[in-house]
């Protein structure tokens, strides 16, 4: 399994703002004689969960870190030793970091985030068609960062409020007949997946009756299955997020799905691409992903300062995945050319043909 590169703070519980990635590397440095056992408590946490701990040589690295007396080298040791460990998707966020209430603010997403492109951003003549006169469906889904020091009730409500944005505007969409669907990711990094998961539930499930399995995490021995069942995601037997009304219901169930992908689809974008994978009727279009299919999982240390410890797999509905980069079915590398063949190949669809 090669470890991802590169830096994203984008778990996939209760995920923080992205921005924090940055703030807490410019944290100030843990005195050596302050607080000692935060490290030696970060260094227990990743030397007994990290997903890539056998890449580290851990009594080398203990004994590394009691010979380094300058605070700031000590803490990029950390730094290093979590970056290792977790493939570059890890992060120990310093409690000055947290308290910065710019990197803890929530990013809900705009309605016009969701809506295919207007005529004035739109890259093909095939986008700048009306909606009414487009026989495809289009529905892009941003990033999802709530603000983590919120209520656990006003967090809950940021994700419904942020799936039922998704889902109004599937209905919106579905006003007319579509005879397939096009998602775009491209600019998904991440936060928190469930309730992308939820909101593009109707077009992730191919019987509205049935339970099927879309995705999981994997560690190892262990596995817990993201499901989807009547309009529920489901993980394990908890569900992460629930609607305050009945899941939508797509005009005609089961419909063709193109995924776009592209670089910037990162972490929780990744897992979304990831529960499309392997659906019937679906095809990705575009760029390997960023690389960051792995979970991360808080722990809250010592001082108040917070670890992200990367601890498992993200793999798809037939459980495979690897944790890196997610190479999309059809690889093209200019965006319009991207649109036009997920379009065509939509067209292409039995759905697609029966409706023209």
């Amino acid at each position: 399994m090669t470890p991802a590169k590169g830096l994203a703070v984008l778990g996939t519980t209760a995920a923080l703002a992205a921005a924090l990635a940055f703030q807490s590397m410019a944290a100030p440095p843990h005195p050596v004689g302050q607080l000692p056992g935060v490290r030696q408590e970060i260094l227990h946490l990743l030397e007994r969960g990290a997903l890539y701990r056998d890449q580290v040589d851990w009594p080398a690295a203990r004994k590394q870190l009691q010979q380094t007396k300058d605070s700031a080298e000590a803490d990029k040791l950390i730094d290093q030793l979590i970056a290792r460990s977790t493939g570059n998707h890890g992060l120990w966020i310093r409690v000055s970091a947290m308290s910065t209430p710019s990197g803890r603010m929530q990013r809900l997403a705009r309605p016009e985030q969701l809506r295919r492109p207007s005529a004035a951003t739109a890259s093909s003549p095939q986008q700048r068609q009306s909606g009414h006169a487009d026989p495809i469906g289009w529905i892009s889904v941003p990033s999802f960062k709530e603000d983590s020091t919120a209520s656990t009730s006003l967090q809950n409500q940021q994700k419904v409020t942020f799936a039922s944005l998704l889902q109004s505007q599937l209905k919106a969409e579905d006003e007319i007949n579509r005879c397939g669907w096009i998602v775009d990711l491209r600019a998904n990094q991440g936060g928190n997946m469930w309730p992308m998961l939820v909101g593009v539930a109707p077009l992730l499930s191919t019987d509205p009756k049935r339970k099927e399995v879309i995705g999981a995490f994997n560690a190892g021995a262990i596995k817990q299955i993201w499901s989807i069942q009547s309009g529920r995601v489901v993980r394990g037997d908890s569900t992460p997020v629930e609607l305050d009304s009945p899941a939508y219901v797509l005009r005609h169930p089961a419909p063709p799905v193109a995924v776009l992908l592209g670089p910037d689809t990162g972490s929780s974008g990744e897992m979304l691409a990831l529960a499309f994978r392997g659906r019937p009727a679906t095809r990705s279009f575009g760029k390997p992903t960023a690389g960051y299919s792995t979970a991360n999982h808080p722990a809250r240390l010592q001082d108040g300062s917070m670890l992200l410890l990367t601890g498992s797999v993200a793999v798809d509905r037939n459980l495979k995945g690897d944790g890196g980069r997610i190479e999309p079915d059809v690889t093209i590398n200019d965006r319009t050319e991207t649109e036009a063949a997920a379009r065509n190949w939509l067209l292409q669809q039995a759905a697609c043909r029966a409706a023209g």
